[in-house]
């Protein structure tokens, strides 16, 4: 679930020294966590292993892990990451209902798309459609509900078709957005607290008693899961209270996903450490992927 992330130098975030000033400052550091600079990314496309990690999300019906970066789409392949997209660095993705890609953000060396891209659409994360905005909008923060998309590029806009657009009646500055694919549920983290929409993003509540959480995926089945700053899990039936608190990742979150399946609550959380999974409900986790040393 989307993303944007808090830009740090050499690659992946770092664990900050002070987490709770990291929480404060996500926000304001929002709209300028993209990297690439104006004409797109680095001409070394081919990473063996993504930097800027800036959402997780799973393909339809599977657990089959995706993760959206500065060079394009990677998925997971036994204990490795591969790289399955075009050279795009992606600011913003989810996947909606249908199993589309959404995306938004810069194209690389090599990719016939405007700078910005505004809202992408694709099947495979190699092959992408123009659907709006083109050269206007980089969605930081995108998220896809039976209702909708809804992303933010600096005003949190909606809409039914990914052609057309109009600004959300109830304005917020999220730091991630996260929505369910089977429903109208959304949930949007800020720095000072969780949101939550039951109509696809035209209003928003404020989630009681609501903990700054800095990301948050939302189940087909309306469970919520929200990372805190400093790695720790926490998970919500719905609508949302109270929250249950679970374990804790080994580095510092940049992008989180979750499914329920038959074996119970599955999580993903990408950190400074690697790809992050728990098959417990977030009570315990493994990695992985580790990130290879030397490219911190």
């Amino acid at each position: 679930m989307s993303r944007r992330r808090p830009a740090r130098p050499g690659g992946i975030n770092r664990r900050t020294p002070t987490r709770t000033a990291a929480a404060a400052a996500v926000v304001l550091l929002a709209l300028t966590a993209c990297s690439s600079p104006a004409g797109g990314q680095e001409e070394n496309a081919a990473s063996p292993f993504p930097t800027h990690v800036h959402a997780l999300a799973l393909k339809p019906g599977t657990t089959d892990v995706l993760l959206a970066s500065h060079e394009g789409i990677f998925e997971l392949d036994g204990n490795e990451l591969r790289p399955t997209g075009a050279n795009i660095d992606l600011m913003g993705f989810a996947v909606d209902g249908n199993g589309d890609y959404l995306a938004s953000g810069h194209p690389g060396p090599g990719v016939d798309l405007p700078n910005p891209v505004g809202l992408i659409r694709s099947t495979d994360g190699e092959n992408w459609t123009q659907e709006s905005l083109a050269g206007q909008s980089d969605f930081h923060a995108l998220a896809a509900t039976s209702g909708g998309i809804i992303g933010f590029d600096g005003t949190l806009r909606l809409s039914g078709d990914g052609k057309t657009w109009s600004d959300s009646p109830t304005q917020l500055t999220p730091y991630s957005l996260a929505g369910s694919p089977s429903g109208p549920l959304a949930v949007a983290t800020t720095e000072d607290g969780a949101y939550r929409s039951d109509d696809a993003g035209r209003s928003w509540s404020k989630i009681p008693d609501s903990p700054v959480i800095m990301l948050a995926a939302v189940t087909a089945q309306s469970r919520i899961v929200g990372v805190l700053p400093d790695g720790r899990i926490l998970t919500s039936e719905d609508p949302g209270a109270p929250w249950d608190s679970a374990g804790q990742v080994a580095g510092y979150p940049v992008a989180v996903t979750a499914a329920e399946t038959e074996d119970g609550l599955q999580i993903w959380v990408m950190t400074d450490a690697g790809l992050e999974h728990s098959a417990d409900g977030g009570k315990s986790f493994s990695t992985l992927v580790q990130q290879p040393a030397g490219t911190s």
